[in-house]
């Protein structure tokens, strides 16, 4: 039995909207994943979102722009693009070892990058 796939977008705020399109997303794809928002207002709350990634099994996050810059500190490893950015806009959780990516695209492209790492 596989168990289900957890992403959010970690930020100071995310619509409905956005939420309800990413799980109608894995719906289609026949995913078993689902998508949330996790309130993130200061540095503190984004260490405990990443620290969330491991006690709850949580596989990738989207990242706010507002924290972006402030993530790169606190991966375990950064992808080429990431390290050459300076910025992190999307942290998989790669079997404990937190990875950040720099997409520097539309949210949907760097969650299909999230899924392919994952799968």
């Amino acid at each position: 039995m596989s168990k289900r796939l957890v992403f959010g977008l970690v930020g100071p705020k995310c619509s409905h909207e956005a939420r309800k399109r990413w799980n109608a997303y894995f719906t289609e794809k026949n995913l078993d994943a689902f998508f949330d928002f996790y309130k993130t207002t200061t540095v503190s709350d984004l260490e405990l979102r990443l620290s969330e990634m491991f006690l709850l099994e949580r596989r990738g996050y989207l990242i706010d722009k507002k924290f972006q810059k402030e993530c790169v500190r606190l991966m375990d490893q950064l992808d080429e693009s990431a390290e050459r950015e300076g910025k992190v806009d999307a942290v998989v959780n790669e079997r404990g070892v937190l990875k950040g990516y720099f997409a520097n695209t539309t949210d949907i492209d760097i969650l299909h990058s999230c899924l392919r790492t994952v799968s």
